[in-house]
């Protein structure tokens, strides 16, 4: 594990997701606000429904062990619908959700660790990153998924296995960065490269086949911006969304 005085506390990066050809693009904001803890909002057109998402992370394991989902509110507060929660002895994720029928509580079997949650948007597998020691080392991983297209009850699924593996340095967008493969059980076929930045660790961008929403065909995720404005900016950035909107 690497020293905790190293990691980017403060810091905001802003991603864009896509599919392949840039359609049903997503604007995604990432704020470290602690060495254990993200938080992360998901957002399109201004005054539109906008998804906040926060993470806190076992440092012993390097993996997530407690994420809360729900939707970004005025003047930068946030509701949460969603909390999932990984039992690291156990080896099992589950679910609590709040549906207007009342509660759904999900339990999965996640049999391998380091495990990530696909549809974070590789937030996860940004800070496991981060945090370790040999950072051209491969990375071997479990992967989780919540995919809502449907049923409910059938929404927490299992991906099985991945491999993260180290393919060479390259420069890209102006930066050095590490370059993976993306491979396994997890991604079958649909796998592909994600570069991480040499220095921060964090990802700069990544081209897989395997979508993560029912609404994508494949999944595209590209850096657009790093910023160290710490808790002031991010509580901006959150509060501008909703500004000077309509009443509904």
């Amino acid at each position: 594990m690497r020293d905790n005085s190293t990691d980017p506390v403060g810091r905001i990066y802003s991603y864009i997701r896509s599919n392949s050809d840039g359609s049903e693009a997503e604007t995604i904001h990432v704020f470290r606000a602690a060495t254990d803890r993200v938080e992360v909002t998901k957002m399109r057109a201004r005054c539109t429904d906008a998804a906040f998402v926060t993470a806190e992370f076992d440092l012993a394991r390097n993996q997530a062990r407690r994420l809360v989902g729900g939707r970004l509110l005025p003047g930068a507060a946030h509701r949460d619908v969603a909390v999932l929660e990984h039992d690291a002895e156990r080896g099992q994720v589950t679910a609590r959700i709040a549906l207007p029928g009342g509660p759904l509580n999900l339990t999965l079997t996640a049999p391998h660790q380091p495990w990530m949650l696909y549809d974070f948007d590789l937030v996860d597998l940004s800070v496991m990153n981060q945090l370790r020691d040999g950072r051209r080392a491969d990375l071997n991983l479990g992967v989780a998924l919540f995919w809502n297209d449907g049923e409910p009850r059938d929404a927490l699924r299992w991906l099985g296995s991945a491999s993260v593996r180290f393919v060479g340095e390259e420069r890209r967008d102006g930066r050095p960065t590490l370059r993976f493969e993306t491979q396994g059980p997890a991604f079958g076929e649909r796998g592909g490269p994600i570069w991480f930045d040499a220095a921060d660790g964090h990802i700069v961008a990544a081209d897989l086949g395997l979508p993560n929403h029912a609404e994508y065909r494949d999944y595209r995720l590209r850096l657009t911006r790093v910023s160290d404005g710490g808790p002031a900016s991010w509580r901006a950035l959150l509060a501008a969304h909703f500004a000077d909107c309509p009443a509904a």
